[in-house]
């Protein structure tokens, strides 16, 4: 199937400066059908990773199917809701209707469930290496997105407690990144997190921004989005926006770059670029747009 995706470049500053811009007309291709997809990655191979509600899909660029995961090795998903490929050795899902990340093998072999509470600020006072396999009796969080760094920390979003929380490498709980609140550094509803060499960026729909900070939790910037924003990722050097209609990007020292409006019939959920191409991410199709 093929429908007509009109791409228009913008090269603009936020403060109204014009300059010239440019007007790319494409036809796009509908690469995978879906049911309630919500995320998409991409591992260092080469290939995709879409999450839908029920479970996460394994794909290669000519949208083939090479595996999925629906948690009938582990138990059934309560609700997936994001998923980070790392090298693609080892997948980490987040599951926000059970409270856990669970990790399995690049074979598909289930390793571990690793607990994402609800409130961490007594442990973490009392322990800032919370080893969370120890049976810690307390309520359970809402996990909605996930990210694995470059030295093998995980962030992920706890959506009931609206913070950051991240895990070591040894996969025990660290410490917790943004404090409710509209300050520097604080979040009211992050949505959607990525992370580059060694900055964490996350999305937040209320503030209509995406904060900027270290793997340490310190506020470096804000990159200017809007609240109507779906999503943040990293794309080599470039730092990518995700609106509804729209994809903004900056550089990695948080200059705006340019702005590519994306007229969809759906919102845009995700997209990463690949080669030439442009991979979309709606509820319902992974979608593929030249862009050379």
């Amino acid at each position: 199937m093929h429908r007509l995706l009109s791409l228009l470049v913008l090269l603009a500053t936020f403060s109204g400066i014009t300059s010239a811009q440019d007007t790319l007309s494409t036809e796009f291709e509908v690469v995978a059908h879906f049911s309630e997809a919500l995320a998409l990655e991409i591992d260092p191979e080469g290939l995709l990773y879409v999450a839908t509600v029920t479970e996460v899909v394994q794909l290669g660029q000519d949208g083939r199917i090479r595996g999925s995961l629906d948690g009938t090795s582990a138990g059934a998903f309560g609700e997936v809701s994001d998923v980070d490929p790392g090298n693609g050795l080892i997948w980490v899902i987040a599951d926000a209707g059970n409270g856990h990340l669970l990790r399995f093998s690049k074979e598909l072999l289930h390793l571990e469930s690793i607990r994402v509470p609800r409130s961490v600020n007594v442990e973490l006072e009392r322990s800032p290496r919370l080893d969370l396999y120890d049976g810690l009796k307390t309520a359970l969080g809402r996990p909605i997105s996930i990210a694995v760094g470059s030295t093998g920390a995980m962030f992920v979003i706890d959506a009931s407690s609206q913070q950051v929380l991240k895990w070591d490498s040894s996969r025990r709980l660290e410490r917790r990144i943004g404090e409710f609140g509209a300050g520097a550094g604080e979040l009211v509803e992050p949505i959607s997190l990525s992370t580059g060499t060694s900055l964490l960026y996350v999305a937040d729909r209320a503030l209509g921004v995406v904060k900027v900070y270290d793997y340490f939790g310190g506020h470096v910037r804000n990159l200017k989005a809007t609240q109507d924003v779906t999503g943040v990722t990293v794309a080599g050097p470039e730092v990518w926006v995700i609106l509804p209609q729209a994809i903004w990007i900056y550089d990695n020292q948080g200059a705006f770059l340019r702005q590519v409006v994306v007229e969809l019939d759906s919102p845009l959920l995700a997209a990463i670029p690949v080669s030439e191409h442009i991979l979309l991410l709606t509820s319902t199709q992974l979608l593929r747009a030249r862009i050379g």
